[in-house]
């Protein structure tokens, strides 16, 4: 422990000679090994009289230190930084201070203490945030990696006009403590930032920079113009602000900036505006524009009768440049990005959501690390994969963008069970006790199967908002209306994402699919089409139909097939292609011309031919009614494209739906139970089947040989003989799922190696490698360790992890307060549940002479 000291400044003063001591904002909560870390203790004296010979004295870990810091004139303060060893075993260590000295002949003396935290290093893990509060407690209890946190004053940094620290003295501690509390927790922080936002909605500010129309009225929806070169250097100033501030405190290791902040975009007629557009086109704005959602080629003279536009069609090319960057609002998320990234903190990861509730082109979102959407369950929780799949069309457009996905916890009473049933004895529970509530909970088995599907997608993280529907509150105008939700939730974070999370976060691709679906953007500008995130449109169904076919598809945007071609497809389904460009046509015609397969509606632009026809469907909003439907068209499809398309994989059960991610040669098949009914929860509604039921299925696979793992219940699956490839059969519970690992070859052992002997406060390297017959097991298989120290205490790097080409290395580094004695080391793989273990002799280390 060092101490350094430096005494500065004054403040007013008053009354008679005396010394107070407080930490002046410092951090408490650290991580272990962290570099550079420090506290301090600030020696005051707040009086009017000096305090002579004032010796301050810090005791920490079993060790004492005085320093002497002279005369503390009145108002004047000295401050004692304290090195914290970090290496020191994972707990709490009690800081004291005291301080004495002289005024007027008299004593003085204060003293004051605090508990210092060394927190263990997290194992590598897939982050589980709350969008939103909640305690610190229970939000580890159930599983979450982190939550939304506030801490910025944007008028502070507007009013300063450059970047400034982000909080006043005053707020500096609590806004600290908000992040040490949850590094404590083994939580870690979103700060949510919204510059643009607080603009536009600030009176006094607004006003200068609010959108304008044609004839330079301002527009009635609150919404910043986002071209205006001070909002941009505002939003910068905002994220070099936070992470000057903050930025030393490792629980800060996220950002969501401008949340759903682009529904309320419009075109906007600034100068600034129009010579931005004339800048990119060479032309003015085009008369016909007046609506940000585009114009309907019905209503225009002379649209081509094959309704395929040029690529540079005026009309196109603005909605093209206003979506991606002419109203600014991607450059505004950048600038947050890029001020938060400005000190160095480039582990800091930024995300911005609901990123694909625009028309379907690159650049949602800006240069942010990771785009997210939020999706509500019902009526199919299915569903929430064709929103993930856009997201991935999305994240395409930036190379090493990454995607996240949020399930919604809160359902809209007007959705779900919009009215109180007037015969008593039919309402559910929530109903008698909270007949106005108006968000309701998500039902469990929605909650479940949501979660398989979003795993099943290579996401990066997941997500869930509404607190006040998970857990009980007497606050705030979400309800909690189904209190088996949370346990739900909990089960399958314990029991899936955390001992799984770090293996899917290496399993970072889906096996290729060879069936594209088209998402137009000329269809959307010039026919209204679109999902806009919602996944309630032909669109998503078409792409819902799909996967009862047991069809695995893949999302393309327009610009997708521009730059990719379509050549890795043999099959390309256009839901709703009304108006296709020039480019996007050629590619399509000599795609279908190299024998490739068009799957397409009645509105498919009609220069293109479909080889198969699906008539569009419009919902009735009867689920059951709808869902037996829409399997009836995966059947009719199946019957005409199975002549030319062989899957990969399938399950001989529509209601049970199969998705392959791929490591090397190793598969990771996900089973997703979509069979449902209609429950005593909302189902008497009739608008949601939110009750799950118990399903079977047998699966199939075209490859010629391998063994199968479940990685949930870590065991060998039996295997059914078959003349195509490899088969075995599976039950899940309702709202259910399953992950399969398939390899060439079975998993023979588990090998440790450790050394056996070590020092307290030296390293410890071990590896472990999963084997096959042939050496590592060439795929990504999870593994637990467990390091127990002679006490039977489990210590750091205890958790869960993935052997990457059945391999694990970790460095243990031992605390110099450790116990000496047998440390016991043991790893576990989550396949088939195989086992080593060592034991390492701990010895104290010989003194040095």
């Amino acid at each position: 422990m060092l101490l350094l000291v430096c005494t500065v400044g004054s403040t007013a003063a008053d009354g008679q000679g005396a010394l107070s001591l407080d930490f002046d904002a410092s951090r408490r909560a650290f991580v272990r090994m962290e570099p550079e870390a420090r506290t301090r203790v600030v020696v005051r004296n707040p009086t009017s009289r000096s305090v002579e010979r004032v010796v301050a004295e810090v005791s920490w870990n079993g060790r004492s230190l005085s320093l002497a810091l002279g005369d503390l004139e009145p108002g004047g303060h000295g401050t004692v930084m304290i090195d914290v060893d970090t290496s020191l075993r994972p707990g709490d260590y009690e800081l004291e201070a005291a301080a004495r000295g002289r005024s007027a002949g008299v004593e003085v003396s204060a003293d004051t203490s605090r508990l210092l935290v060394i927190t263990p290093r997290q194992p590598p893990r897939m982050p589980v945030l709350m969008w939103g509060g909640g305690d610190s407690e229970t939000l580890s209890d159930i599983g979450f990696t982190h939550r939304l946190v506030w801490l910025q004053d944007y008028a502070r940094v507007w009013e300063a006009g450059e970047s400034t620290q982000v909080v006043a003295d005053e707020r500096l501690a609590a806004q600290g403590e908000i992040l040490d509390e949850l590094l404590t927790r083994g939580l870690g922080g979103a700060v949510y930032l919204y510059p643009g936002r607080w603009v536009g909605r600030t009176e006094g500010v607004s006003e200068e920079f609010t959108r304008v129309d044609r004839q330079g009225a301002p527009r009635e929806r609150e919404n910043v113009c986002a071209r205006f070169p001070v909002v941009q250097d505002y939003a910068y100033n905002v994220g070099v602000s936070v992470a000057e501030t903050f930025g030393h405190y490792p629980a800060l290791q996220a950002s969501l900036v401008h949340s759903e902040i682009r529904d309320a975009t419009d075109l906007c007629f600034h100068d600034h505006d129009r010579a931005a557009f004339r800048d990119f086109a060479g032309a003015d704005i085009p008369d016909l524009v007046d609506s940000k959602s585009g114009v309907r080629y019905a209503s225009l003279s002379g649209f081509p009768a094959d309704r395929v536009v040029a690529d540079d069609d005026p009309l196109l090319t603005f909605y093209r440049w206003f979506w991606k960057d002419g109203d600014g609002w991607n450059a505004l998320h950048t600038q947050v990005h890029e001020g938060l990234k400005s000190t160095g903190r480039d582990d800091l990861w930024t995300f911005f959501d609901p990123a694909v509730r625009v028309p379907v082109l690159w650049g949602s979102g800006g240069a942010v690390d990771v785009v997210s959407q939020w999706t509500y369950s019902y009526p199919d929780p299915i569903k929430i994969g064709q929103a993930a799949d856009e997201l991935f069309a999305m994240a395409a457009g930036r190379p090493g963008q990454q995607v996240m996905k949020m399930t919604q916890i809160i359902w809209y009473r007007s959705q779900t069970a919009p009215e109180l049933p007037e015969e008593e004895a039919i309402r559910a529970d929530w109903e008698h006790d909270q007949p106005e509530a108006r968000f309701i909970t998500i039902s469990p088995d929605h909650l479940r199967e949501a979660l398989w599907t979003k795993l099943s997608r290579p996401v990066r993280g997941i997500m869930y908002h509404g607190w006040g529907s998970l857990v009980q509150s007497e606050t705030g105008s979400y309800q909690f209306t189904h209190p088996g939700t949370r346990p739900a939730l909990t089960a399958m974070l314990r029991d899936v994402v955390q001992p799984l999370g770090p293996t899917l976060l290496q399993v970072d691709e889906d096996r290729p699919s060879r069936v594209a679906l088209l998402e137009s953007f000329a269809s959307q500008v010039f026919a209204s089409r679109g999902t806009h995130g919602w996944s309630g449109s032909w669109e998503a169904d078409m792409h819902l139909v799909l996967q009862y076919a047991q069809i695995q598809p893949q999302i393309l945007f327009d610009e997708t097939v521009l730059r990719d071609g379509l050549a890795a497809y043999d099959v390309l389904v256009m839901p709703f292609c009304d108006v296709l460009t020039a480019g996007v046509a050629a590619q399509v015609e000599r795609f279908q011309a190299r024998g490739g397969i068009i799957i397409a509606d009645e509105t498919l632009a009609p220069r293109i031919t479909p080889d198969i026809l699906l008539e569009s469907r419009r919902r009735s909003g009867r689920p059951d009614e709808d869902k037996a439907a829409l399997q009836a068209l995966a059947v009719d499809l199946r019957d005409q494209l199975d002549p030319y398309l062989e899957r990969y994989g399938e399950s001989d059960n529509q209601d049970v739906v199969v998705r392959f991610r791929r490591y090397r040669d190793a598969d990771y098949m996900f089973a997703i139970n979509d069979r449902r009914t209609f429950g005593d929860y909302v189902g008497h509604h009739g608008r949601v089947m939110e009750e799950g039921l118990p399903a079977s299925a047998r699966f199939s696979l075209r490859r010629d040989t391998g063994t199968v793992y479940d990685l949930v219940a870590h065991q060998p699956v039996q295997l059914l003989p078959t003349a195509t490839g490899i088969s075995f059969e599976a039950n899940l519970p309702p709202g259910g799922g399953g992950i399969y690992l398939v390899v060439r070859r079975p998993v023979t052992g588990v090998d440790l190696s450790v050394v056996p002997t070590a020092t307290l406060g030296g390293s410890v390297d071990l590896t472990v490698t999963v084997l096959d017959a042939e050496g590592p097991v060439p795929a990504v298989v999870p593994v637990q360790l467990e390091v127990v120290d002679p006490a039977g205490r489990e210590a750091e790097f205890t958790g869960d992890y993935a052997a990457r080409d059945g391999s694990l290395t970790v460095q243990l580094d031992l605390a110099g307060n450790d116990l000496p004695g047998r440390w016991t080391i043991r790893a576990t793989e989550g396949a088939s549940g195989l086992a080593a273990e060592r034991a390492v002799d701990v010895q104290v280390s010989s003194p040095q002479r």
